[in-house]
Formats: structure tokens, sequence, C-alpha cells
């Protein structure tokens, strides 16, 4: 008696939960997309609440609907809770764009004669990995000497270290969002690893380093957290997201 008492019991919890999960359907989008025009505030809340938990589920969809209602709604509100509803889309693609970043800070160039070789290459050391980034997801480690970056290699100290053309510079050219090879010197051997590249974060020139066991300096990853959190969130990273979803494309232009 006592098992069917507490089988009943979690059916009927489980009812219950599905009857709370809300009714993402075609016709219950629409609805509340008419909603956001209503004369009731409440409704028009309401509304945006279930638009907020719909482009959870369907992120896509959700960004092609809220920029549509954005172009072409001849009602302020209704553009106005569109900016609303893309503005956490956007934080989602953060690092879809924008200049290359892969994590990781880099000491001196290194000279590095590869077998397969006749002429040496430069890299430069990393002596430190930042979590969760780039860099560790691709199997980089303390320590590697990173000597490629696609096909581009560096044969001049100088060269490697340059603005336009070095390391850092290449990098940062290849683009957020983008897969691209790097390769690397460890224990006597070259490696290839696979990396996709996030977004650089702005100002990240003038942060403040923090010492690494090696004794070598790295970035403040908590800093460095707070630095793209602010910005992923920030009025003018969303005006340049939104500038690129609003460009025409080559046929509609």
């Amino acid at each position: 008696m006592n098992r069917l008492l507490i089988t009943l019991g979690i059916l009927g919890y489980s009812t219950l939960l599905s009857a709370a999960e809300p009714d993402f359907s075609a016709a219950s989008v629409q609805q509340n997309t008419q909603q956001l025009q209503a004369v009731d505030r409440a409704q028009r809340l309401q509304a945006v609440d279930f638009l907020t938990a719909w482009a959870k589920k369907e992120p896509a969809e959700a960004k092609k609907l809220f920029l549509k209602l954005l172009r072409d709604s001849k009602e302020p509100e209704v553009r106005e809770r569109s900016l609303q509803l893309l503005k956490p889309l956007a934080a989602q693609e953060f690092g879809s764009f924008g200049e290359g970043y892969l994590g990781v800070s880099m000491g001196m160039e290194t000279l590095v004669k590869l077998p397969d070789e006749e002429k040496p290459c430069y890299g430069l050391t990393i002596s430190a990995v930042t979590k969760e980034s780039p860099a560790e997801k691709a199997g980089v480690l303390a320590n590697d000497v990173l000597i490629a970056v696609g096909k581009m290699r560096w044969y001049d100290a100088q060269k490697i270290m340059d603005d336009k053309v070095g390391l850092s510079a290449t990098i940062r050219a290849v683009g957020a969002g983008k897969p691209t090879r790097i390769g690397v010197w460890r224990n006597n051997g070259f490696l290839w690893l696979d990396a996709t590249l996030t977004r650089r974060p702005g100002n990240i020139e003038q942060m403040q380093f923090q010492l690494a066991p090696n004794g070598a300096f790295r970035i403040n990853e908590e800093e460095l957290n707070k630095l793209v959190e602010e910005e992923k969130n920030g009025a003018a990273y969303f005006a340049e997201w939104l500038e690129r979803q609003l460009e025409p494309t080559p046929q509609n232009k």
C-alpha cells in the first residue's frame, strides 16, 4: 500500500512538473509576440518573460524573430522590447566575432630547429595558460613553445614580435570563432593542436599580471573574467553586435 502511494505521488509530481512547463509552440510564440504591443503593461511584461524563456531554448529562432521585429515594427514599444530581448543573445555570441584570442601568456622568443627543416624558426615560450581558454581546450601547456599559427612561421626574431605580422598579430587576425591549427614544440617534438579562438577582450593590454609559480608573469584570471563579463554585457559591445546583425546581406544590397 505504501509503495502504491509513493508511486502515485511520484506520478502526480511528474504530472505537475509537465503541466508547469511553458508551451513553446509556434502559436504560443506568435501570441506572446503580438502581446508585446498590448495596452495592459502586465501583459507586455508577461510576454517578455515568455519570450525570454523561449529564447534560451531556441536562441537561433528567437534571434531571427527579435531582429525582424526590430526592423519591421512600427511600434516604439515593440522595438524597445526587441532590443531588450536581443541583449542576452548578443552576450551568448561574445566569442564568435572580433579579434582572435588564444588565452596564453608568452615569454621571450626561442629559436627552434625542426628535424625536417634546414632553417631554424622562432617561437614564443608559453609561460601560463588561462583556464577555460581556447589554448587550454586545445591542449596547450605551460613551457610549450608556440612556433606556428596555421601556415605562418617566423624565421626572424624581430618579425615574431612585430605588431603587424608577429605571432600575437597573427592570432588576432585569424579572428574569434574561427578554427585554426597551432604548432607547438614540446619535449623535443613538434605537435599540431586544433583550437577555436574566442574574442580578444578589450583593454587586455592594460591588465595587471600575476607572478606564476614558474617565475613568469601571467594574466590575473579573476580580473580577466570580470573584464569579459563587463564587456559582453556592455553597451559598446551590444551596439557592435547589433550593427553586424543589421548589415544587409549580399543578396539584399
